[in-house]
C-alpha cells in the first residue's frame, strides 16, 4: 500500500488518461453530428453530405482512440487490470460501477458500429431504430469518466466534461422538442 503511494504514474497511464478524454470529446462530436443530421441542419455552405462523411471519419477515430484507451488501461502496470478488468462490464475491483458503465457504453458503441455491416440484413429502420442506443451511450460514457476519472476534480477536467456535454445536451433536447413538434397534428385552416 506504501509503495503504491509513492509509486508515481507510469508514462502509459498518462497516455490512458488522454486517450480516455479524446474518445470523451469525439464521442460527443460524434452525437453531436448525428443529431444534427436527424435535425436536418444544412447550410448551402455545408451541405449533408460533408456531415455524413466527418459523422463516418470521427467515429473511426473513435473507435481507434478507445482502443488506444482500453489497451493503455489494461498494460499499465500500476493498475494491474486483467483482460476481463477492461472488457467485462462490472468484474473490476476498481470503482466497479463506473468501470462497468464506461465498459457498457463501450460495448453498445461497438455493437452499434459493427451494425452497418448487417443494415442490409436487418433493414435500415431496425439500423436507424438501433442508433437510438447512442442516447444511452454518451451518458454512460460521461458517468464513467467522472466516477473513474483520477482528475475529475480538477478545473481543466470539469471543462472538457462540459464541453463534452453541453453541445450534446442542447442538440438532444431540440431533438426532443423538434421530435414532439413533429408528431403533433397539423390542423387545417379554415377555407376562406
Amino acid at each position: 500500500m506504501i509503495l503504491a503511494l509513492t509509486q508515481a504514474p507510469s508514462p502509459v497511464w498518462y497516455f490512458a488518461r488522454a486517450a480516455g478524454f479524446v474518445s470523451l470529446l469525439l464521442l460527443a462530436a460524434v452525437v453531436a453530428l448525428g443529431l444534427a443530421l436527424t435535425l436536418r441542419w444544412r447550410t448551402p455552405n455545408w451541405p449533408t453530405f460533408l456531415s455524413e462523411g466527418l459523422h463516418r471519419y470521427l467515429t473511426t477515430v473513435l473507435y481507434v482512440f478507445l482502443a488506444i484507451h482500453i489497451v493503455t488501461i489494461w498494460l499499465d502496470p500500476f493498475t494491474k487490470f486483467n483482460l476481463a478488468d477492461v472488457l467485462v462490464p462490472f468484474v473490476s475491483n476498481y470503482r466497479s460501477l463506473w468501470m462497468g458503465l464506461g465498459i457498457l457504453a463501450f460495448d453498445l458503441a461497438l455493437a452499434l458500429g459493427l451494425s452497418i455491416y448487417i443494415r442490409n440484413r436487418i433493414g435500415y429502420r431496425a439500423w436507424r431504430v438501433a442508433h437510438y442506443a447512442t442516447n444511452v451511450i454518451f451518458p454512460l460514457a460521461l458517468i464513467h469518466g467522472i466516477g473513474t476519472g483520477s482528475d475529475t476534480h480538477t478545473w481543466w477536467a470539469l471543462v472538457i466534461y462540459g464541453v463534452a456535454a453541453v453541445p450534446v445536451g442542447a442538440l438532444a433536447a431540440a431533438r426532443m422538442v423538434g421530435g414532439q413538434a413533429a408528431l403533433a397534428p397539423v390542423r387545417e385552416q379554415p377555407a376562406s
